[in-house]
């Protein structure tokens, strides 16, 4: 029996070692964190018991103590487990804290490094952490909790490459701190957002110019000369825009999220066209059925404004969400909420399965178009369904259907509005299983389907297929 603290790498799932994924294949437990890519655990064996304890800066699943018991619980009783930890689990991702723990309890316990964001970031930006004619050494520090008495009188001016991790929030202070220890206005500074993924952007600059700049997290930030070869080497960026530059991409989606899916996709290049903002049409239901729950599953970002706008959401249920941008949603209202590994109906129903008592009485809220997946997978619960809202498109622009190179397809619905409308030349990316059974169900086959079924997930999907063509 052993507990392996597996480096999950930095994002791109292609960079786990072969031993990481070999673990992943055989384990029996896989504890995961946050930012572990989630296609990793679509090689885990069916029966793999998955467990999220993913720590973002606003929001922590479990404190670290409880993750600490979970690997010695689980490590007393399962011939592997893999805590599967984001980047490397001894570069500040506490690995060394649960080793200690493990250590202690007499769990027998192996190390596989991983490659850290550290280096692999500034490598997917064009940016080399060391090179002969700029620096000779580097230093990672942690920009978390960051303190600036700490770092003015303990970190003079260094001439190689400062690599900081976990320093988006503190980003304006360091900056001004760096400067207040003897840093060169001058100095190159590059910021990576979610560094080796499609998502990934680079925002470079000076430290003067970039000191009042937001950047978000998580984000790789490098301080010192090799950030300006970003501007020549930049390759992966490149591939990506590239790929996608001047390419028609046709979304149907709310207003609010069509601008976050536009901003994505035209740092890549792309041009988002909007074949019709959906209309989301709130119905009149029973809210006291909310008191009559354990357990509340919210299928929807666009369900959490109109259930809150009708009641207050108690605290003292269990909330599983669809996915992460519903859990975000909830937890803007004070809510904390799970999420499956799996963003569709399928996947919540596996969560509730493995993790909600058959006693627990289980209410979803959700569209009235949804599927009856649930209803289908949770036979054995009291589970009841309440419709909150309807979806409709109003307004369908005909041309953008007709002009787009590339449909993402994000719902079943949308899939209904594109019968009969859309180019045969088009490229078919849907979101998830349901959205593409539905898109066959109208004659359409999907060229794509995500296996993370967000923004993000559909357009990694693309570019590996347009990649491989």
């Amino acid at each position: 029996m052993t507990v392996y603290l597996v480096g999950a790498g930095p994002g791109d799932p292609d960079l786990i070692t072969v031993k990481g994924l070999k673990l992943i294949k055989k384990a029996d437990v896989i504890i995961y964190d946050r930012l572990s890519n989630p296609l990793l655990l679509q090689h885990a064996l069916p029966t793999c018991i998955k467990i999220y304890v993913g720590k973002s800066p606003s929001n922590h699943t479990l404190a670290q103590d409880d993750i600490n018991s979970l690997l010695v619980k689980y490590g007393k009783i399962h011939k592997i487990v893999v805590r599967l930890k984001g980047g490397d689990p001894f570069v500040f991702g506490r690995g060394g804290e649960e080793a200690e723990v493990l250590q202690k309890e007499g769990v027998k316990f192996e190390v596989v490094p991983g490659i850290t964001s550290a280096i692999a970031g500034p490598a997917y930006a064009g940016i080399p952490i060391t090179h002969r004619k700029y620096s000779s050494s580097v230093a990672i520090i942690s920009g978390h909790l960051w303190d600036s008495s700490r770092i003015r009188e303990t970190f003079a001016p260094f001439s190689g490459t400062l690599i900081i991790l976990m320093g988006a929030a503190s980003f304006n202070n360091i900056c001004t701190d760096l400067l207040s220890i003897g840093y060169d206005p001058k100095t190159p500074v590059a910021a990576i957002y979610k560094a080796t993924t499609p998502a990934q952007i680079t925002l470079t600059g000076t430290l003067a110019t970039m000191r009042s700049e937001k950047i978000e997290s998580p984000s790789v930030i490098v301080v010192g000369n090799v950030a300006r070869l970003h501007d020549t080497l930049s390759w992966y960026e490149e591939k990506i825009s590239s790929s996608l530059k001047r390419k028609k991409v046709l979304l149907m989606r709310t207003k609010e999220q069509f601008d976050l899916s536009c901003e994505i996709l035209h740092s890549l290049g792309a041009h988002a066209l909007n074949g019709g903002n959906i209309s989301i049409m709130p119905l009149e239901w029973d809210a006291s059925m909310i008191s009559k729950a354990d357990t509340i599953i919210i299928t929807s970002v666009n369900a959490v404004p109109l259930i809150t706008k009708c009641v207050s959401l108690p605290n003292d249920k269990t909330y599983v969400a669809i996915g992460p941008k519903t859990k975000e949603k909830l937890q803007n209202v004070g809510i904390s909420a799970s999420v499956p590994d799996h963003y569709t109906s399928e996947g919540l129903g596996e969560y509730i399965l493995n993790h909600i008592p058959k006693s627990s009485k289980i209410l979803s809220l959700r569209s009235i178009k949804a599927t009856d997946a649930l209803q289908t997978i949770l036979y054995d619960y009291e589970y009841t369904e309440i419709s909150v809202y309807d979806v409709t498109y109003p307004k369908i622009n005909e041309r953008a259907i007709k002009d787009c190179d590339i449909a993402f397809v994000t719902s079943s619905n949308m899939a209904r509005a594109l019968e009969g409308r859309l180019n045969d030349n088009a490229i078919v990316v849907s979101i998830g299983p349901q959205t593409s059974t539905t898109l066959e169900s109208i004659g359409i086959s999907p060229d794509v389907e995500a296996v993370d079924c967000t923004i993000d997930g559909m357009i990694s999907a693309l570019l590996e297929y347009i990649l491989q063509r």
